[in-house]
């Protein structure tokens, strides 16, 4: 079977890693980039993110992503502080666009402090934002979105483009309509992590159709640069070992110390 090219360089004949859920994981022999070989097109994406994604109906995602509102708007409220708080601070005031916003519980709490817009693929749940929470968000991609260039002081996508077919136009586009001084801010699975390396196939972020792309640090970067972004800061998070034992408070504590964890934040700017 042949593959299409990289998603990060476009090299194309990448070499054959991993069969998982029926799909080919291939690797860059150029850039080292582990995506998903068979052409997405033919994935029914608005049937892999309808309701049953959201409310528990898929094994390998959400348990009951709408039914845990109260701590995710919780989780979303220290992240916030974290961002508007610590270095490399984000702007603590003026637009703030999410992508990949799911149902809003982030904006939600975003609006306390900026002017929100959120960008969501899912039909079911970007309606759920809007009519649940008053939210505005666009049902869609970025791309199709068609905002207006440099209006955006923060741009978020928190796990987000491991989703997405093209991962470099989707960052090109989030660079269009940042704003100068703005900052992007997205999280993503950190496949050059020990963990994720030890397990492999096995890695509990290794699921497509939903998982695309399975990024290092390196070909993140990389990606950023072909759409004119540049890092100013990298910072881990999630796991480094399985069991209870790695994935108490203080053992997660440990692992964003040691930046070990198996996901990784990175703030750019333009």
């Amino acid at each position: 079977m042949s593959h299409r090219p990289c998603v990060v360089c476009a090299t194309p004949d990448p070499a054959p890693q991993f069969r998982r859920n029926g799909f080919d994981l291939v690797a860059c022999r150029a850039c080292a980039c582990l995506y998903v070989g068979q052409d997405p097109a033919g994935i029914d994406f608005d049937a892999l993110y309808g309701a049953d994604y959201y409310r528990g109906g898929h094994d390998q995602v959400f348990s009951d992503y709408v039914g845990q509102q109260a701590a995710r708007r919780a989780q979303a409220r220290r992240k916030l502080w974290l961002l508007r708080h610590l270095p490399p601070r984000i702007p603590r005031r003026g637009r703030l666009l999410d992508v990949g916003c799911a149902a809003g519980f982030f904006l939600a709490e975003a609006r306390a402090h900026y002017e929100v817009q959120g960008v969501e693929l899912s039909a079911w749940s970007s309606a759920w934002a809007r009519e649940q929470l008053g939210l505005p968000v666009h049902t869609g991609t970025l791309q199709q979105a068609a905002l207006e260039a440099g209006r955006y002081d923060v741009v978020t996508l928190w796990d987000v483009i491991e989703h997405v077919p093209d991962p470099v136009p989707l960052l090109s586009e989030a660079a269009r309509v940042l704003a100068p001084g703005g900052s992007v801010v997205l999280t993503t699975g950190d496949w050059g992590s020990a963990y994720a390396r030890r397990r492999g196939a096995d890695w509990h972020l290794m699921t497509p159709p939903w998982h695309l792309t399975m990024f290092s640090r390196a070909t993140l970067a990389a990606a950023a640069a072909r759409a004119g972004l540049k890092p100013v800061h990298w910072a881990s998070e999630g796991v480094m070992g399985d069991g209870p034992l790695w994935r108490n408070k203080a053992a997660l504590l440990a692992t964003r110390w040691l930046d070990r964890g198996d996901i990784v934040r990175l703030t750019l700017t333009k």
